[in-house]
């Protein structure tokens, strides 16, 4: 069939998981299988991130929601491109890439890395955004889903399980920093200071509000405790006041965006992963990768990852005192905490590669083009 051509299209407003979701995909495909460029409808950041990672890139800025003009600019884009598949990630983006494949003549290919419910908290905005993906669903010729969890989903809301395949996200392996203590120094930390992270886009999904309650009765218990928030987002102000309301201020730190997310999760004693639902949990498949004990929620695909016992623990959402209890077993039992990790970490490098990822996503391009 030769070499492939395939477009993502994707908001590219801000960082999240979707967006490392595809850098860590275009890292791994096999150059002389696929070649891979991204089209997003903000400007930045992700556009310019995409770029300095290697990739071609382009920008479509929709000057509001229902910019329907961007649609006619990526119809040329893959004209001209000679694209052969479209790949579409995020409500936005499936909109607009599935009608401008639509109109090229051209397959797509659409990764579900979440629930509509979960991302658009506000009534209104979940509306909206729900009859645009059921809109053009019917659009996407193939579905990816980032787990098992999710298939389920799509599955009880009509989509055919012929039409769906599960492809974990691929985790980059990365060694811890040396020496780990590193971090601590920069913060101004005793070296032997207990480090507990969140790391996640501060968005109520994460779950940061049950993080810093637990906090609390963590500190109750072990005053040493530090606490790490790592990440950026609209959640960040109301975060900060609940930590002062909570008086944990002084043990929590905010760190904002963090480029080398790999140097501060690798520093930390334990991870913890509070998020309402995750479609896969890459950030404790990462923290998992490097040996990092982690604590996580059992929503959606956490547990497909975090398997309770055996490769961290697990605690249900929204139960600060059941997420505190496990942190603080955690740190009491740290060789325990260590062997489970490091069961994570044969996880990780068996089941979660990006080459695998890049493997997968291959072949479901392949597929669709045969058909």
């Amino acid at each position: 069939m030769g070499k492939l051509r395939v477009l993502h299209v994707i908001g590219g407003g801000e960082f999240g998981g979707a967006e490392r979701h595809i850098l860590n995909l275009a890292a791994a495909l096999d150059p002389a299988e696929v070649s891979l460029a991204v089209a997003c409808l903000f400007s930045r950041p992700f556009a310019d991130m995409a770029r300095q990672a290697g990739l071609e890139a382009y920008a479509f800025p929709m000057r509001h929601k229902v910019d329907f003009r961007v649609v006619g600019r990526l119809v040329k884009l893959i004209g001209e491109g000679g694209f052969q598949v479209v790949h579409t990630h995020g409500v936005r983006a499936n909109l607009i890439g599935r009608l401008a494949a639509r109109r090229a003549g051209r397959p797509v290919v659409t990764t579900v890395h979440s629930l509509l419910r979960f991302d658009y908290p506000n009534l209104f905005s979940r509306l909206v955004n729900g009859l645009a993906e059921q809109f053009s669903r019917h659009l996407t010729t193939h579905f990816v889903t980032v787990s098992q969890a999710l298939k389920e989903v799509l599955v009880r809301g009509g989509v055919p399980a012929d039409r769906i395949t599960v492809i974990y996200n691929g985790v980059v392996v990365h060694a811890p920093p040396e020496p780990p203590e590193d971090l601590r120094v920069r913060l101004r930390y005793a070296p032997d200071t207990p480090l507990v992270g969140i790391v996640a886009r501060l968005h109520r999904v994460k779950g940061h509000r049950v993080f810093l309650y637990a906090a609390r009765e963590v500190l109750a218990r072990r005053p040493g405790v530090k606490f790490l928030v790592v990440g950026a987002g609209p959640e960040r102000r109301a975060l900060e006041a609940l930590a002062r309301e909570l008086g944990i201020a002084e043990a929590v730190r905010f760190t904002g965006f963090v480029e080398d997310i790999a140097a501060v999760m690798g520093a930390l004693d334990l991870l913890v992963v509070a998020s309402y639902w995750e479609g896969f949990g890459l950030t404790a498949a990462e923290a998992l990768g490097m040996g990092v004990p982690v604590i996580s929620t059992s929503a959606g695909g956490l547990g497909e990852v975090v398997r309770h016992g055996e490769t961290g623990l697990l605690v249900p959402p929204g139960k600060a005192g059941e997420l505190a209890g496990a942190i603080l077993w955690m740190l009491d039992h740290r060789e325990e905490a260590q062997v489970m990790a490091a069961r994570g970490c044969e996880l990780v490098r068996r089941e979660f590669t990006v080459e695998r990822m890049a493997r997968q996503t291959t072949q479901v391009y392949r597929k669709v083009l045969a058909r």
